[in-house]
């Protein structure tokens, strides 16, 4: 018995003996051949043949949701997996030929995508879903090695890890379409009028030199913590609402009207001088937003009961920061903010307080 692969050369190097091929894997395939054993990962650090980094579970039944929920639209996104194939196979016609038996396709990038798809088809066998040969018929991209070395298989897995970026966390937000949370944020960009021009999509955080306010990834986080438990099924136009009215109120009420465009260097002073553009300070305002939610404060009443925030002194000299560990002292002695849930949680507490915001039973403070 053979094992057939639609294949095209590619070139890799300049040599001849550097063959590689772009081919193509069905689910189903993947999972037979992982079944079978041909599609291996040396991910045993106490094998003589150890090359890869051990599974991570949490991440492997993390794509088995995302591929659920995704290929049902034609969504689902992979990069092409990399495989070190053995032996040496035969190519003709545009097909990989190799000897079923004795084939071994060891992966040097991909595992998790792997073991992903298999999860994902094991988890529609066991509810007996219809879609389980739907999902197995779609395709993965792969890049095969022709009989690599072993050190040259490890040298390709760091190579393919190493030189990998994956994109700031604001960046990623901009370009998703399927989070609630996310859709919620990005709304609030364009509906809350202060936050339009002062929200950075791009940068991961905000250098000395950038003037905005407040990262996307920031707000995102406020958003999860303001409504906890989303579901990418709900109706978000409600909750929408209730948190443009929230964060246009609380940006109306914080003194000083932090939100003007302001330049580069006055910003940077800005953020020396006062916590009040803190990433902390926002996400601990998307926990108040959800005590506030979930004790059913109407929009209406959201200028009131965030009002007081015009009342505090949000200088970072302000010994209640320091007292409640919201502000830490460095080695040098200088004030700081680490953006930590633990300094959130302290923030957090501080304005409950200041507010008069009690958290409805059953909702963790």
């Amino acid at each position: 018995m053979e094992l057939l692969l639609q294949a095209v050369p590619v070139q890799r190097g300049p040599k001849l003996n550097q063959k590689s091929y772009m081919a193509t894997l069905s689910f189903g395939d993947i999972v037979r051949l992982m079944e079978d054993e041909r599609l291996y990962v040396p991910n045993d650090s106490e094998l003589a043949d150890f090359a890869q980094r051990k599974p991570n579970l949490t991440r492997v039944n993390n794509i088995a949701r995302y591929i659920l929920s995704t290929y049902k639209n034609g969504s689902t996104f992979f990069p092409p997996i990399c495989v070190n194939i053995q032996p040496d196979p035969i190519y003709q016609n545009g097909t990989i030929i190799l000897p079923y038996d004795s084939a071994s396709l060891r992966l040097t990038d991909g595992q998790h995508r792997c073991c992903g798809i298999h999860r994902a088809i094991k988890l529609l066998q066991e509810n007996k879903a219809a879609e389980v040969a739907e999902v197995s018929r779609l395709e993965l991209g792969a890049l095969i090695y022709a009989a690599l070395p072993l050190e040259l298989e490890r040298q390709a897995f760091r190579d393919q890890n190493l030189l990998a970026q994956r994109p700031g966390k604001s960046l990623a937000h901009l370009f998703d379409m399927r989070s609630p949370e996310v859709t919620i944020a990005k709304e609030l960009c364009k509906r809350v009028p202060q936050f339009r021009s002062n929200i950075e999509t791009v940068e991961n955080g905000l250098g000395k030199h950038n003037p905005k306010l407040m990262t996307l990834s920031t707000l995102v986080t406020a958003t999860q913590h303001m409504y906890p438990r989303l579901n990418a099924n709900d109706s978000l136009e409600q909750k929408i609402d209730w948190a443009m009215t929230f964060w246009a109120a609380a940006a109306s009420a914080l003194p000083d009207n932090p939100w003007r465009v302001i330049s580069k260097i006055e910003r940077k002073q800005q953020r020396e001088d006062s916590i009040v553009g803190a990433a902390v300070v926002f996400q601990a305002l998307g926990l108040v937003g959800r005590d506030l939610f979930n004790e059913g404060v109407s929009s209406e009443n959201l200028v009131k009961w965030l009002a007081y925030l015009a009342e505090i002194s949000w200088d970072k000299e302000e010994d209640i920061w320091l007292q409640r560990g919201v502000v830490q002292l460095n080695a040098k002695g200088a004030r700081i903010i680490q953006n930590t849930r633990t300094t959130v949680d302290s923030c957090y507490h501080v304005l409950r307080e200041l507010l008069g915001v009690t958290p409805k039973e059953g909702v963790l403070a």
